[in-house]
């Protein structure tokens, strides 16, 4: 792929900027936190540009209503992005997390012999009511290459151990794999990668910890751990080895040291998950803080990523009727 200079994201950036402005961002969610149930948040939003469409009146209808109100400011965002900039492609892996979604969710579908209708997501690089059509007929070379190649290997390693985790290691792995190649255009998208790979590695270790799995969780983790970041698999499984002091102790002079601090004893996983958004949205925020470029482009796309997160959180937050002040232990940090 032929690397642009940052002077050819000169309209698309500005573009962006202006479009900035229609993003749910700090102050608008502080209105949502306030708000005194899912209606009216639901409400707020289409003052933003949300288009809520009228439900039936039950409750899986709303959720349903409300979600897609979601996934169709992503279609939008990604669709704005990809008809301005002159190389969509370089933009088009942050798709592939979607197609991974929609890879496990068919081939686990498979494997059970029913339908995954309802549990895929339509922005994927693969259109939604294509993939498992493409399965059945084994033609996986719409996928993107690595996730292809994985397809297969998945589904014979189910077989043999009738452990549907194993689909989502194995797809979980090649999804990161195509990410890494296809961001191979710009340092810094990788670095965002790498960075976010390293994140989601020191996660799964302290999952696999805190469930107290041994010599077993080890070997799980092993097998698990995403390649492309800066933490090495021996620190991690050493630390899986010795106990989470350990895993703090390796990540602790590392760009991952908040997520170390705590005031309690464990720090509540919800709590480490939360500082690990942050972690990754700082370290977007202060690539993005440039005139023009590439990261300003793909800044707005973990932006509205990061926004409907904290959206969903917000919306599940009031149908648990839980305060505003625990909400905002919740939410992460925005973009704007």
């Amino acid at each position: 792929m032929k690397k642009l200079q940052p002077t050819e994201y000169v309209y698309a950036s500005a573009r962006i900027r202006a479009l900035e402005n229609r993003m749910v961002g700090r102050e608008r969610m502080e209105i949502l936190i306030e708000a005194r149930g899912a209606d009216e948040v639901a409400e707020r939003l289409s003052e933003y540009g949300l288009t809520l469409q009228t439900p039936e009146e039950d409750t899986l209808s709303v959720a349903a209503a409300r979600e897609e109100m979601l996934l169709s400011a992503l279609r939008d965002a990604y669709d704005e992005v990809e008809s301005s900039v002159p190389d969509p492609a370089l933009f088009r892996h942050f798709r592939y997390p979607y197609d991974c979604n929609n890879l496990k969710a068919a081939v686990k579908c498979a494997v059970r012999g029913i339908s995954a209708e309802g549990l895929l997501f339509d922005f994927g690089t693969v259109p939604a009511d294509e993939v498992e059509g493409l399965l059945r007929e084994g033609k996986y070379e719409k996928f993107p290459p690595a996730m292809a190649a994985a397809i297969p290997a998945a589904r014979e390693l189910y077989d043999k151990t009738g452990d549907p985790r194993r689909i989502d290691t194995i797809l979980d792995k090649a999804c990161y794999e195509d990410m890494m190649a296809a961001s191979a255009g710009d340092d810094t998208l990788r670095g965002w990668l790498a960075f976010r790979i390293d994140l989601t590695n020191i996660l799964m270790t302290l999952r696999i910890l805190r469930m107290n799995m041994g010599e077993t969780g080890v070997v799980f983790l092993t097998e698990s751990l995403l390649s492309g970041g800066t933490l090495t698999a021996e620190q991690l499984v050493s630390a899986c080895r010795e106990g989470e002091e350990s895993l703090w102790a390796s990540v602790r002079r590392t760009p991952y040291g908040k997520l170390s601090e705590t005031g309690e004893t464990p720090k509540p996983l919800f709590a480490v998950e939360k500082t690990a958004d942050d972690l990754y949205m700082e370290r977007v925020r202060r690539d993005a803080k440039i005139p023009f470029g590439v990261p300003v482009v793909a800044g707005y796309l973990v932006g509205w990523e990061m926004a409907v997160k904290n959206i969903r959180i917000i919306l599940a937050a009031k149908e648990a009727e839980l305060s505003p002040a625990v909400i905002r232990e919740r939410i992460r940090l925005s973009y704007v």
